[in-house]
């Protein structure tokens, strides 16, 4: 796909909103043929106006995506019916015509999906969408059926039982009451329009006087089937799928819709300033924001004007690097028919940013009367033309579903084909500075209509900008003389760079240096032994990139330190990764690595440390050599170390921005907290001025090398695509000159102290009535993939019955989690942390049910069908995760099941394994291993007597 051409702008004579049909889409100007959907896909439209799309793709393998994409959001409510959009989404999941109740999702689990993850709904201003990620292929018809139906259901079928609207209402308002928008400025950026009082989720005054009678209504108005879309990509017939959609869902009436309305996102004329006070940040930034008409993409014509833009941002972004301006320039859709043109400044006062403002302005009315130096036009030119291409990889089926969606909602379509491509190139290139000349005039007219000024003040009252300001410093900038430009060509490195010797060295392979060698057929997988310790397992893979990827570690990191060696070697893996290798100068190194597209960096954490590499697969030798010299002959930055320990000890005893920031963000600080309890953090004495003097870079090194190159303590991991016996005599040969070394280092694997009774902590909140909380249920456990699979699937019930109960039964809570971490090694430490928010009010009847939750599971066993359903939902994920495709998920796999004290031999079991866990297992491991009256509680409230 073209991502570089991707936006979801909207038209707003024709797209706004998503309100669009086919026959919209036909009533556009025919001057220009529309660019054609992806190769294979399926459209069309019925009688009644449903409009579908069904593209086959074979990744990942045994999966297919549904969506029903409703062409209308929160714009289209009511004052009556502010809320209903968003509400009338939680009611699709709570029975309807064919699935009554909890059916609809309790089918869907059976088939192994969980809800968040493969079961999921959005709603927006001009969307609802509705997800199904279901496990099938071509020849699960059965199961493509019912789900069909439940999609027909959700547009034709919901049930609005009166008691199930009267709870869900419960649910939205703890919703709202934890929700964030994320954006600081976002009142700014939106405007004062239709939107404004129309956000997607409604207010708790909406939710609490919407009733049934209204969210009937509003579906009855709006749930028709000319404004829907039924998307279908997977690993499906799309003859047999057409057939049944026509069948299923030519049945449902068209509805006469009326009261759609188009609505522009609308600014008050003139400036618009918010000003934030925030005196963590390092300095202090400013935003110029410009509303200006976006544009569909959907013809080569209007592709072209869409890239226009891309090419006028990267052609400002030159001019003002050469001219050391500090601005940041962007230019992206925003909402409904708007783009945002961005100018961000960062500086730390308020002269030097109303400065670089009247930079900026200068520099812009330099362009727009001299415009762009050939050259300088061409470079452009060139850097936007690199970026476009034909993506011709496989890609996931959500993704596509995403295309499919701006296809939908705004018109958008994305060139697939090469000579779509050729033809938008020839456009670009062809583009003169007279053409983005114009085009910025006409984007800065439109300051004229609206500027919106976000500052983020991080230095007080004393730099508080007024409207004013910005207008004086822009006009400063225009009325000074302009400056005469000279561009000068950037410099294109042709010059290749030559291999370093030490890295493209060959090794002998001696097959009397490996010790046994063992196949794992159901995994792909190979596992070597070499005489001196070392330990390989090679999973090749058919991963497109042709890529090698790399992880070497071992037992042993700065936690296993002693207080007194702590200071002296705890930053260890910061002051080795400065530095290359001893034998290539860095620059020389830097470059090279980066011409052949090969990386490599390591981490030392409290008990493992690694080193982890990527390739192209023909690399393999260069890469080899680089992690062995990395090991054995690191490059030591003397100079750069002494610096940075000066620094550090200039800083003794001040407070870092990070620890002003635990104090100000409680979500960190309860993070922090609960790492300390569960062992994730190592306790140790603060950093002295003596401990930094005493730092000295040669014993660091040596520590470093005591841990890396001891090849008893090492496992190599490599996926990617390669061959396996190629690939195995490399790193022998390579490998097994690592001599068996004895350190002297010891490394305990005894279980961490947790601690041994109730512990409740309180962290500041700011919000009246709400308290997020999370109830930790800890504990030490033996390490073995049965045990880490029994907690996982324990994890899911608990899951399953904080839902129904904290959220479908009692309406107390809106998505309440369960949550399951655990080290095998060495902490050999699990903790299941049970977390929401809820009403202040609430909170104890909270504990009161998890309480109620985790006895009746240590009495009773849960049902074999639920277990069932647990089973298939692992199997499926883990054939999802560890596709053949999969080089990076197998390594990351690889790597943590060693480290959590899992076997090779038992992951090649994987069903049998799991299958061996019983209903009686789990009910065991419940009454072993959680202790509902023993909890850690970690809550942020404004209220702090949590005990009382």
């Amino acid at each position: 796909m073209l991502q570089q051409i991707k936006t979801k702008a909207i038209l707003v004579l024709a797209f706004l909103l998503g309100v669009i049909s086919v026959d919209m889409l036909a009533q556009q100007s025919v001057s220009e043929k529309k660019i054609g959907l992806p190769p294979n896909t399926v459209e069309g439209v019925l009688p009644n106006g449903l409009h579908y799309l069904i593209l086959p793709n074979g990744t990942p393998a045994h999966t297919t995506e549904f969506r029903l994409v409703m062409r209308l959001g929160s714009a289209q409510e009511t004052d009556k019916q502010k809320g209903a959009a968003h509400f009338l989404e939680h009611m699709s999941f709570a029975g309807s015509k064919h699935f009554p109740g909890r059916g609809m999702v309790d089918y869907l689990e059976s088939l192994g999906m969980k809800f968040g993850r493969d079961i999921n709904a959005v709603t927006g201003y001009d969307r609802t969408i509705f997800m199904l990620t279901v496990p099938m292929d071509k020849t699960d018809s059965a199961v493509s059926d019912k789900v069909l139906l439940i999609l027909k259901d959700w547009l034709d079928g919901l049930s609005f039982e009166e008691e199930r609207t009267k709870k869900e209402r419960g649910v939205i308002l703890e919703e709202l009451r934890g929700y964030d928008i994320g954006d600081d400025f976002y009142s700014l950026k939106i405007g004062q329009n239709r939107f404004t009082d129309r956000m997607p989720l409604g207010s708790s005054e909406d939710i609490r006087s919407i009733d049934r009678k209204t969210l009937i209504e509003f579906y009855q108005q709006w749930y028709s089937p000319q404004m829907a879309t039924v998307v279908v990509v997977g690993d499906v017939d799309p003859v047999s799928i057409e057939k049944k959609i026509k069948e299923m869902f030519a049945s449902i009436p068209r509805k006469k819709v009326k009261g759609y309305r188009v609505y522009p996102l609308t600014y008050e004329k003139g400036i618009a300033l918010h000003e934030i006070g925030d005196d963590l940040k390092r300095s202090s930034e400013l935003e110029l924001i410009i509303p200006h008409p976006c544009v569909v993409g959907n013809t080569v014509g209007t592709i072209y004007h869409k890239e226009l833009g891309s090419l006028l941002v990267r052609a400002i972004t030159n001019r003002l690097q050469a001219r050391q301006i500090r601005s940041n320039v962007s230019d992206a859709w925003f909402l409904s028919d708007k783009n945002h043109f961005v100018f961000t400044f960062s500086g730390t006062d308020k002269s030097g940013l109303l400065q670089q403002v009247s930079d900026l302005s200068n520099e812009l009315e330099c362009i727009l009367k001299n415009g762009f130096t050939p050259e300088e036009l061409d470079d452009a030119i060139k850097e936007l033309s690199r970026t476009l291409k034909v993506d011709c990889s496989a890609q996931l089926s959500g993704k596509w579903c995403d295309d499919f969606v701006d296809y939908v909602i705004s018109g958008d379509r994305y060139i697939q084909s090469e000579k779509e491509m050729r033809q938008l190139l020839e456009k670009i290139r062809s583009t003169d500075s007279a053409t983005l000349q114009k085009l910025l005039q006409e984007w800065l007219s439109y300051k004229e209509q609206a500027l919106l000024v976000a500052y983020r003040n991080n230095t007080g009252k004393q730099n508080s900008i007024q409207k004013e300001d910005i207008l004086r410093a822009w006009e400063k900038g225009i009325r000074s003389p302009l400056k005469e430009f000279v561009y000068v060509p950037k410099e294109v490195k042709e010059e290749t760079i030559t291999a370093p010797v030490c890295l493209t060295k060959s090794h002998m392979f001696d097959a009397s240096d490996i010790v046994s060698e063992k196949k794992y057929p159901e995994m792909n997988l190979t596992e070597v032994f070499l005489k001196n310790g070392l330990r390989f397992l090679l999973r090749p893979t058919d991963d497109e990139n042709q890529s090698l990827f790399v992880t070497a570690f071992g037992r042993g990191g700065v936690g296993d330190l002693s207080d007194e060696d702590y200071p002296l070697y705890e930053g260890t893996g910061g002051y080795m990764e400065m530095g290359g290798i001893a034998c290539v100068p860095y620059d020389t190194l830097s470059s090279y690595m980066q011409q052949e597209e090969i990386s490599m960096n390591l981490a030392i954490s409290n008990f493992w440390h690694d080193i982890m590499g990527m390739a192209p697969a023909d690399k393999a030798q260069e890469l080899f050599n680089l992690m062995y010299e990395k090991i054995y002959r690191p490059e030591l930055c003397y100079k750069d170390f002494d610096e940075i320990r000066q620094d550090e000890i200039e800083r003794l005893g001040k407070e870092t921005v990070l620890e002003q920031m635990m104090k100000r963000a409680s979500d960190r600080a309860l993070t922090n907290r609960l790492d300390s309890l569960m062992g994730n953090i190592v306790s140790r004495p603060a950093l002295t001025k003596k401990d930094l003097e005493s730092l000295n870079l040669d014993k660091i090194a040596a520590y470093y090398r005591s841990l890396y190159a001891n090849p008893s303590q090492t496992v190599f991991v490599v996926t990617g695509k390669f061959d396996t016996d190629s690939i195995k005599k490399l790193l022998t040969g390579t490998f097994a000159r690592m001599e068996k070394v004895e350190t002297g280092l010891s490394f305990s694997d005894k279980p961490f102290k947790l601690p041994g009774k109730t512990y409740v902590e309180a962290f500041p909140n700011e919000n009246d009535t709400q308290t997020i909380f999370d109830y930790v249920f800890c504990g030490n456990y033996q390490p073995s993939l049965r045990n880490s699979l029994t907690l996982k699937l324990m994890r899911d019930i608990l899951q399953n019955r904080v839902l129904s109960i904290l959220r479908e039964r009692e309406n107390i809570v809106y998505s309440p989690y369960a949550s399951l971490f655990y080290n095998g090694l060495p902490q050999q430490v699990f903790y299941f942390d049970l977390s929401a928010s809820v009403d202040w009010g609430n909170t104890k009847k909270v504990e009161g049910l998890i309480k109620e939750i985790i006895h009746e599971l240590r009495t009773h066993k849960v049902s074999e069908e639920e277990l069932d359903a647990m089973k298939k939902s692992f199997l499926l994920t883990k054939q999802k995760v560890l596709s053949n495709e999969a080089s990076a998920e197998w390594r990351t796999n690889l790597v943590n099941l060693l480290k959590n004290g899992e076997t090779i031999d038992d992951f090649e079991q994987y069903e049998k394994c799991l299958s061996s866990i019983s209903t009686t297992d789990i009910r065991k491991a419940f009454k072993e291993l959680v202790n509902p009256d023993k909890f850690v509680l970690l809550y942020i409230g404004k209220h702090q007597k949590y005990n009382e």
